[in-house]
């Protein structure tokens, strides 16, 4: 079981602004952010709630992947967040990349964190972030996605891994390309 210790929670807490710099500067700037999620997650659901809650709803990921993802870009947000399976991912992430988007972080929770070399420069603490919340990483990626310059998070001492979805469940970011 990992848990959270305060140092953790502390990072995380700190480094949100640093995340939040480029995507709160574009969204102070008129731009807006694109919440996904697969409806058929706990996870993905639960973030769903939570943007919801903050006044931004996430579109469920049906039909055609790659026609979603077209429809999702035809606004050009600054980000797209989202929670889904891997394959969902894929398939929407190579849309974006078409569109001029980058993958700016993948967190997976089977590791609890972005594993490799899959949170680019200046997103690790993304990463830290989700991390320090524990059980609640999807509300945690859903408050970001609405309002980077506002994230609070709160230390959560559970595992990052609730159990509640089988498989591969990412939480990501994908990012317009300056």
């Amino acid at each position: 079981m990992i848990t959270a210790t305060r140092r953790a929670a502390l990072l995380g807490a700190l480094s949100v602004p640093t995340v939040a710099g480029f995507a709160a500067w574009r969204m102070r700037h008129g731009e807006v952010s694109r919440l996904v999620h697969d409806p058929a997650l706990a996870a993905g659901r639960r973030f769903a709630a939570a943007a919801k809650a903050g006044g931004a709803p996430s579109r469920a990921v049906e039909g055609d992947r790659i026609r979603f993802a077209r429809e999702v870009l035809e606004a050009r947000p600054s980000l797209i967040a989202g929670v889904t399976r891997h394959a969902d991912f894929l398939l929407i992430a190579d849309a974006a990349r078409e569109a001029g988007y980058a993958e700016a972080a993948v967190l997976d929770t089977r590791a609890g964190r972005c594993a490799g070399a899959e949170c680019r420069p200046g997103w690790t603490a993304l990463g830290r972030m989700s991390r320090a919340a524990g059980t609640e990483w999807p509300e945690a990626l859903a408050n970001y996605a609405i309002d980077p310059s506002r994230v609070t998070v709160r230390a959560s001492t559970g595992s990052w891994f609730d159990g509640k979805d089988s498989g591969l469940v990412l939480g990501w970011v994908l990012a317009r390309r300056a």
